[in-house]
């Protein structure tokens, strides 16, 4: 499998209306539309007639029409062109779905699982998106440790004056990464400590699991006392997708949910959704304001002073080689430098 074959977020939903819209992923161009029955649909962003971008266009009934000389293409890539009828022509198209507030994209000959969402009870906070400015190992790097949390993050995280107390423990499987943290919290914000019930001295847990197609990592987090006997009121998940715009830039689309212990419907979650929304735009924001600080986005980790909590990165690294790249790697190599990838476009103009 190759970049494209696998189902992965490209937009989010509330920013495609009846104007097309462009979106890169893993270098490719990909114009997204939709239909004459909301339904989303997507094709190659290039005019395959003088290569203008197709999402400069507009949507005339089921068809993408360009901008320059007026060429239309459906859902499935098959174009027409108004001064010469006879000739036939095409361009690749993908399949396209919506789920949970963003519109996902593969291309039309994969066949992967569909990654699941399991709300388990929780109640939707919020679909957000950020941009950030390094290559897809070392945004997943940021995200995916947490001997961080002491310095950049203001809610989720560790005392750093105890971070030697912190434990962590690895799993790994052929397809997957799980973390398991769990030490001291820092000092929160007081309102918002005595709303969750968090008393100076818990303990916060931070586990998580990264899958790899599409790259992507689940978060839970929540509070307890030392001895466990108490637990916070309540608990976060987070889905967390790596989306590589190209080898430079990589988009993070993040679904939140949320569970309480306190009375009423859905734990008065729906009161505070707008303030916990903010947060965590705030903590990501805050994940993404260090990658702008790197003093190299090499993505080697070679000759690097790792720490206890390192061992995640070239885990990782060997399965995004591995499992979303479709390269070959040596399996939990440790100084894998990803290649470029190769994008192998998917035959245009199928049928239903």
């Amino acid at each position: 499998m190759g970049m494209l074959d696998h189902w992965q977020p490209v937009l989010l939903s509330a920013r495609l209306h009846h104007q097309p819209v462009g979106v890169t992923v893993a270098g490719s161009q990909i114009a997204l539309f939709r239909t004459s029955d909301g339904a989303v649909a997507a094709v190659s962003d290039v005019c395959p007639h003088r290569r203008l971008k197709l999402s400069a266009g507009a949507v005339i009934a089921d068809r993408l029409r360009c901008k320059y000389h007026g060429w239309t293409f459906d859902a499935r890539g098959n174009g027409e062109s108004p001064g010469a009828p006879k000739m036939t022509t095409c361009t690749t198209s993908y399949d396209a779905r919506e789920e949970h507030g963003l519109v996902w994209l593969k291309s039309r000959e994969s066949d992967p699982v569909f990654p699941a969402i399991n709300t388990d009870n929780y109640f939707p906070i919020c679909t957000l998106e950020h941009h950030i400015p390094a290559p897809l190992e070392l945004a997943v790097d940021n995200f995916n440790e947490i001997e961080h949390s002491g310095t950049v993050h203001d809610t989720f995280g560790y005392d750093l004056d105890r971070m030697n107390e912190v434990q962590v423990k690895f799993e790994a499987t052929d397809d997957s990464v799980s973390v398991v943290n769990a030490g001291p919290t820092k000092k929160l914000n007081r309102l918002f400590a005595w709303l969750i019930g968090i008393r100076r001295g818990d303990t916060f847990h931070d586990h998580w699991i990264t899958r790899f197609s599409p790259v992507y990592s689940v978060f839970d987090h929540w509070w307890t006392s030392p001895d466990g006997s108490r637990e916070s009121m309540v608990r976060w998940r987070l889905y967390i997708f790596f989306v590589p715009q190209d080898d430079r830039t990589t988009r993070v689309f993040s679904v939140t949910f949320a569970k309480s212990r306190y009375p009423g419907p859905v734990g008065g979650l729906r009161l505070f959704r707008r303030l916990m929304r903010r947060e965590i735009d705030r903590e990501v924001r805050a994940d993404v304001s260090m990658l702008h600080h790197m003093a190299e986005y090499d993505t080697s980790i070679e000759g690097l002073k790792l720490s206890r909590f390192d061992k995640v990165l070239g885990l990782t690294r060997e399965r995004i080689n591995r499992i979303y790249r479709g390269h070959a790697a040596p399996r939990f190599g440790l100084n894998v430098t990803p290649e470029p990838a190769t994008l192998t476009a998917p035959t245009p103009c199928q049928t239903e």
